[in-house]
């Protein structure tokens, strides 16, 4: 279903989500995350986060308010940049419209999102807003 880690030599907080999610779910996917920042926490404030989600179809919509729930608290606990990989062009559709933060973006790739949160993609500019 999930597995939330962080790595220290990338600092960044890394996810990988597939399958069909219950609130149920979502609560355990958010208290692996709030563990894995905490760890990350103790190394600064500037952390990455990647969530790998290609095989993640896409959430009924009581399922994707909570997920973007867990987005909305842990934006403000880092400096750093968020990437979402999806696996469709309509799981892309449904991360833009409830994952919005200004540090946040969602990709088919998952090359383009490691370049965009290494900073070295200067043609994917940051989302509108920031």
């Amino acid at each position: 279903m999930f597995a939330v880690h962080y790595d220290q030599s990338a600092n960044r907080v890394l996810m990988s989500v597939q399958g069909h999610f219950t609130p149920d779910d979502v609560q355990r996917l958010s208290d692996a995350v709030t563990a894995a920042v905490a760890q990350a926490k103790q190394h600064g404030d500037d952390f990455d986060v990647l969530v790998e989600s290609p095989a993640f179809p896409v959430q009924a919509q009581d399922v994707a308010a909570l997920l973007a729930g867990i987005m909305e608290r842990g934006m403000p606990l880092t400096t750093g940049r968020a990437a979402v990989v999806v696996g469709s062009h309509l799981s892309l559709m449904q991360a833009r419209r409830t994952l919005l933060h200004p540090r946040l973006q969602a990709f088919l790739s998952p090359v383009e999102a490691q370049a965009w949160l290494a900073g070295s993609n200067p043609d994917m500019p940051m989302p509108l807003g920031t």
